[in-house]
């Protein structure tokens, strides 16, 4: 058994699958087990002893529980130099342990494996989901600010002095707790090692954590409001970037933080009038559109966001809808048809992204419950992904 990592599962009633996920690293990588018991008031404690044939250790999570304590009471807790999370109702895929610790041993602060998606009722497999190219560039992590492109956030493999120094799990951030974390181990200069070997099984669930996405956008905004807004811009300058991705970064954080009108204000150095409308900024980047709908669709957002100028809104998504209909963009539109009175426009465009995108939620969401509009602030995912819109 090596005394170098240890793996943690943090565990709430998980007794229909926790066998299977002590099991799939039990047998293979005889390395020390924690799991965090988070008030289990069934006998997953007793099944998880069962299945890993010796080789669990059981703490308690504090009161009053929840994900991010209990991660946090498995990082105080373990005592091994490098440390990684397997969820009760996942897997690990046996033959990750070598190549994970081996980074992390070579100096890695960060492991990122690909990982294979399942759906959790039937267990079918339905994608292998790996960290995008552009991540992997030196200094590319710092990407992450602009949206989370990890496969997974919380089973990455990651050196605890690194967890630690970086303040833990916040309490506060209840669903993005990794990505929380993440970013701040980031803004201190964290390495990242990433690797295409798929190490890990998802297995997806309609009530998942991750498909409630009001809470997820508000527990984003929690996690990027840390982080000043010229700090981040120092870390993409840092990292190699120009001055305009570095802008266009900001943009991104801003509207996921709810300030448009910081959006706006960089959104005038992200693309400036100059800027060729025809041009892809980083085409092999994460947002591979044209300047002129980029430009058009996100002021179009942030117009929406600020309130009361619904008419410029709709004339900037209306450009968009011109340069490259999309389906976020008919959305869009239709709210600032809505806003404007106009129902029956706003119902026709938001069919209309539907048809473009089918199993878009905020579309749906908006011809059903007119009264409280979904707005479309980012670019749908056009990346491999567990995509949080279907």
């Amino acid at each position: 058994m090596t005394d170098q990592i240890t793996i943690m599962i943090a565990a709430r009633n998980a007794s229909a699958t926790i066998e299977r996920a002590v099991r799939s690293c039990a047998g293979e990588t005889h390395v020390p087990i924690l799991l965090v018991d988070d008030h289990c008031t069934d006998d997953t404690v007793d099944r998880a002893r069962a299945a890993a044939g010796g080789a669990l250790r059981v703490i308690a999570a504090p009161d009053p529980g929840g994900i991010p304590l209990a991660r946090q009471a498995g990082l105080d807790a373990v005592d091994t130099p490098f440390a990684t999370w397997l969820d009760a109702d996942d897997e690990w895929v046996p033959g990750r342990m070598p190549g994970m610790l081996a980074a992390l041993e070579a100096g890695a602060d960060v492991a990122v494996d690909a990982f294979d998606l399942h759906d959790g009722v039937t267990g079918t497999w339905l994608r292998t989901l790996t960290a995008p190219a552009f991540l992997a560039r030196d200094g590319g992590a710092v990407r992450l600010f602009e949206r989370n492109w990890l496969p997974g956030d919380s089973p990455v493999g990651f050196n605890v002095s690194t967890f630690r120094q970086a303040g833990g799990y916040d309490p506060a951030v209840y669903g993005p707790e990794s990505y929380d974390l993440l970013l701040r181990a980031i803004a201190r200069g964290a390495r990242f090692h990433w690797r295409d070997r798929v190490g890990y099984r998802i297995y997806a669930y309609p009530g998942s954590v991750s498909r409630h996405i009001a809470r997820q956008r508000a527990a984003v905004a929690a996690a990027l409001r840390k982080h000043a807004y010229e700090a981040i811009r120092t870390l993409y300058l840092h990292a190699g970037y120009d001055a305009r991705v570095a802008a266009w970064a900001l943009v991104s954080v801003a509207l996921f933080r709810g300030e448009p009108d910081a959006a706006l204000r960089f959104l005038e150095d992200a693309s400036p009038a100059n800027a060729d409308p025809d041009a892809i900024l980083e085409p092999d980047g994460p947002w591979p559109f044209a300047e002129g709908w980029r430009r058009a669709f996100t002021r179009g957002v942030a117009l929406l966001l600020t309130g009361g100028r619904d008419d410029e809104a709709l004339a900037a998504l209306e450009l968009a809808e011109r340069v490259a209909p999309t389906a976020e963009g008919a959305n869009n539109r239709g709210v600032a048809l809505a806003r404007l009175g106009r129902m029956d426009e706003a119902r026709i465009a938001w069919t209309l992204a539907e048809e473009r995108f089918p199993g878009y939620a905020d579309p749906r969401t908006n011809a059903a419950s007119p009264e409280a509009f979904a707005i479309t602030t980012h670019p749908l995912r056009r990346l491999n992904s567990r995509n949080d819109y279907r």
